[in-house]
């Protein structure tokens, strides 16, 4: 047992070839590997994906399509490797537009109502709450990834608590806890943290 053990991973791009994160199956199950080792018991792995594509739905069933073939690549790699592991999926979805349709449950997050989303360019639109508040009017739970690297965030810190009176919930990177992206996004992931 170790001090991960039932912790499930909401943000990762371990489905191979589809976006910036693993290139091959092998690179996936080399992460997936390290996951488990540190006590992670299941996954839900979430591609890039461009909410734009929504408006347009040639578009949208080519993406979602590539998506399902290396999302199958990857489940028939993992229940070889790991078979202990549950591994979901879901999508991190970038709001490059604001009223995005995400009816379709592989949108969100292993089919939840729980959608992990992000701003664009890691800078914060205006009105970003009024945004969040259109997703939970359609029955979705936003969950907005990474909050502590963007850019405006050390000017407007007050957004993160606007966000959340909106009805989002944050996810906060590792990497970020540990210094890896640099010292303001760890200086605003503790003081997060510090702020419940």
């Amino acid at each position: 047992m170790t001090q991960l053990d039932g912790v499930t991973d909401l943000h990762s791009h371990l489905v191979p070839g589809v976006d910036d994160g693993a290139r091959t199956v092998e690179e996936s199950l080399e992460g997936i590997s390290r996951m488990v080792e540190a006590g992670v018991g299941r996954i839900v792995t979430t591609p890039h994906f461009d909410a734009s594509l929504c408006r347009d739905e040639k578009r949208l069933d080519t993406r979602l399509a590539e998506l399902d073939e290396g999302f199958e690549i990857l489940r028939a790699a993992v229940l070889e490797a790991h078979p202990e592991l549950e591994l979901g999926r879901g999508q991190e979805v970038l709001l490059d537009d604001p009223f995005p349709d995400l009816s379709d449950p592989r949108l969100r997050l292993a089919g939840t109502r729980f959608v992990l989303v992000e701003w664009p360019r890691l800078s914060i639109p205006p009105s970003t709450p009024d945004v969040v508040e259109r997703i939970r009017g359609q029955g979705w739970i936003p969950i907005i990834a990474h909050p502590e690297r963007y850019r405006d965030i050390l000017k407007d810190i007050g957004v993160v608590a606007a966000w959340r009176r909106a009805g989002a919930c944050l996810q906060m990177n590792h990497g970020s806890l540990v210094g890896r992206y640099g010292r303001g996004p760890q200086a605003v992931a503790m003081h997060l943290l510090e702020g419940g």
